[in-house]
């Protein structure tokens, strides 16, 4: 008997013991289970001032080990007994639908208005550059299929309405997706899944919608491919789990394939091109006949409507797709327009991602980027030889990354220029100023590097010139 009660409470202990050493402490960690940033180390939380007891609790809840695994448990066991859906992630609707969990109903406010100012920031940034520009509006499930919504689930989105408002003021070239899909869906087309994937488009949908981006870009005259479903092969697969949980269902999706071929250079670019952490997707994929017909070289920043289901319609309409995943990397324009260098632009964002965690308030507030450098033309110049420790060539396979160093604490904006080509210099916290130019496109022996500080510009150029 004695032995018997120490190998339970040996067991007890072990127990015990597996959720702290399996204790997720990897940082900028996104939970598989319900889509979001776990929460951080408390310890910068509480040195800004925040509730110390409360961010350790946050901190632990989410981080605990065999988190996961004790949700889909608890999800799918009181799924069968109760056919109620706990999950992090998803709600049951009316008639087995289920919808994503998305909280509260927001409030249109200050956090919106700043959102349209930054979109117009983009615009004006590439319209001065003379590059085409798209914003996407995606709209919620929820928003779609209201009808499907349980009994006593309040849901309002008229901050959408006042949001698109704000666009207009801004004359801002954009498509909201909402009125397709739901002519659609009164049409009878099912362009969302019944229950897999609660928050996005299915493949339908994404047909759909993206077609409808593609003919926004078309109304501008941008001479992009409109898909047809006989270029791609449609069949059906059946589901037999929730996505991104146990829950079984058994439901039958649409799939469609792609007939063109397209050649995808991701892992050739990927290991050179910055991202933030937690939301790194990127892919660049170029279609040689479209890149003929002259469909232009398009960067796309998207979310995961288009990262999902979406991309392979805009694989088989764009010539060069290069696309990133919105999520504050959009922050970095700059960095990625002078990047990929490209012909057009378009800035996808769901109804349900107008949040902190991923478009931070104080950056869209604070998103500045430089003007054309023909807009200083008038300035008075200064002109400058370059000494060699001004800057410094750091080469990859594809890109070469310049630095820029010594520059005024006046500067307000710089750029490197060689020939008739200008590209943006971006400062860093240390007042360094960097740019990423694709090694072809460069000859570094003739930069010159143009300094616009308060009432004149400072020109630097190499001795050899």
């Amino acid at each position: 008997m004695k032995k018997l009660k120490i190998f339970f409470i040996v067991i007890f202990f072990v127990l015990l013991a597996i959720p702290v050493v399996t204790f997720n402490t990897e940082e900028n960690a996104v939970s598989e289970v319900d889509n979001r940033m776990l929460a951080a180390n408390p310890v910068s939380a509480i040195r800004e001032g925040e509730d110390a007891t409360q961010a350790i609790e946050n901190y632990v809840n989410d981080r605990i080990g065999l988190r996961n695994e004790m949700i889909k448990l608890y999800t799918v066991g009181h799924d069968k007994i109760f056919h109620e859906m706990i999950h992090p992630s998803y709600v049951y609707g009316q008639d087995g639908y289920v919808f994503l969990n998305t909280g509260g109903n927001p409030v249109f406010g200050d956090y919106h208005i700043a959102f349209a100012d930054m979109i117009k920031t983009i615009q004006d940034y590439c319209e001065a550059r003379e590059i085409p520009f798209l914003f996407v509006f995606e709209p919620a499930k929820t928003t779609v299929l209201q009808e499907e919504l349980e009994e006593g689930w309040n849901y309002d989105n008229r901050w959408v309405q006042q949001f698109l408002k704000e666009l207009d003021q801004r004359e801002i070239h954009y498509v909201d997706n909402t009125e397709i899909l739901e002519e659609k869906t009164e049409e009878g087309e099912a362009v969302f899944n019944k229950k897999y994937d609660g928050g996005h488009w299915n493949e339908l949908g994404a047909f759909y919608g993206v077609n409808h981006i593609l003919e926004g870009l078309s109304e501008q005259g941008v001479p992009v491919h409109i898909n047809t479903k006989e270029e791609f092969l449609i069949h059906e697969e059946t589901m037999e789990k929730l996505l991104l949980s146990d829950i079984p269902i058994h439901e039958k999706i649409p799939v469609y394939e792609r007939k063109a071929d397209v050649e995808c250079l991701t892992e050739q670019y990927s290991p050179e091109v910055r991202r933030d952490e937690s939301f790194n997707h990127f892919n660049y994929y170029v279609n040689e006949q479209k890149v003929a017909e002259g469909v232009p070289r398009t960067l796309v920043f998207q979310g995961s409507y288009l990262n999902g289901l979406g991309s392979k319609f805009l694989e088989n309409s764009l010539g060069e797709y290069i696309s990133v995943h919105d999520y504050r990397n959009i922050f970095d324009f700059d960095y990625y327009f002078t990047m990929f260098q490209p012909e057009c632009v378009v800035f996808e964002v769901a109804e349900y991602t107008f949040i902190e965690d991923y478009f931070p308030y104080e950056q869209i507030k604070t998103m500045n980027l430089p003007p054309v450098l023909e807009s200083f033309e008038e300035m008075p110049e200064e002109n400058l030889t370059m000494p060699e420790t001004m800057y410094q060539v750091e080469e990859g396979q594809i890109y070469e990354v310049i630095s820029i160093e010594g520059l005024s604490a006046d500067t307000q904006y710089a750029y490197l220029q060689e020939g008739n080509q200008v590209f943006d210099l971006v400062r860093r916290e240390d007042g360094v100023y960097t740019t990423t130019v694709e090694k072809q496109l460069l000859n570094v022996d003739n930069i010159s590097i143009i300094a616009v500080e308060s009432g004149k510009k400072v020109c630097y150029h190499k001795e050899n010139r």
